[in-house]
């Protein structure tokens, strides 16, 4: 479904190259759960980005379904994105401004879903995550933990294919 072909990421940092990834191989099969393990600064989240779409590799080929990622262009990603991949970030990347039910149908509104399908399907994600009635707070009104499942609901919500979770669970109780 998913495979890493001798991925590599080199930043440039001022007058330095920084390779965040070397060569990575690795496949993944539809339906299967994989965590990866590392210390800080071992590429975790970089190799997480190149796979949903969000930043690019330097060599190397993501093949999504038997098809080659090199010729992408930025449509293509956005389809992937949007269709395919539910993101939970590390640090929430909730809108400040929005309500946490205006968050979550974000992913919904790229989706092209109709306003009232999008409140719908956002309140039934909210509410399996326990924030149901909560739907007009906004995020400096939550927890961390709380922050934590709004950016779990938002990633779900899609039902995607592909789900990316970045240290989903560090702000949240046992």
């Amino acid at each position: 479904m998913l495979r890493l072909k001798k991925i590599t990421k080199i930043y440039q940092v001022a007058d330095m190259k920084v390779e965040a990834l070397k060569g990575i191989n690795l496949s993944f099969r539809k339906n299967e759960f994989v965590s990866i393990l590392g210390p800080s600064g071992c590429g975790k989240t970089t190799m997480l980005n190149i796979i949903g779409g969000l930043d690019k590799y330097t060599s190397g080929d993501l093949i999504i379904s038997g098809k080659s990622t090199r010729d992408f262009k930025e449509s293509d990603w956005d389809i992937y994105r949007n269709h395919r991949i539910g993101f939970i970030f590390q640090s929430y990347n909730l809108i400040p401004h929005q309500t946490i039910l205006g968050n979550v149908e974000l992913a919904l509104t790229i989706a092209g879903i109709s306003k009232e399908e999008r409140q719908k399907k956002a309140k039934a994600a909210l509410d399996r995550v326990g924030l149901k009635g909560q739907y007009n707070k906004k995020p400096n009104q939550l927890s961390g933990g709380q922050c934590q499942r709004v950016a779990i609901a938002r990633a779900l919500v899609n039902e995607p294919e592909i789900l990316l979770a970045d240290e989903p669970t560090g702000a949240l109780d046992t």
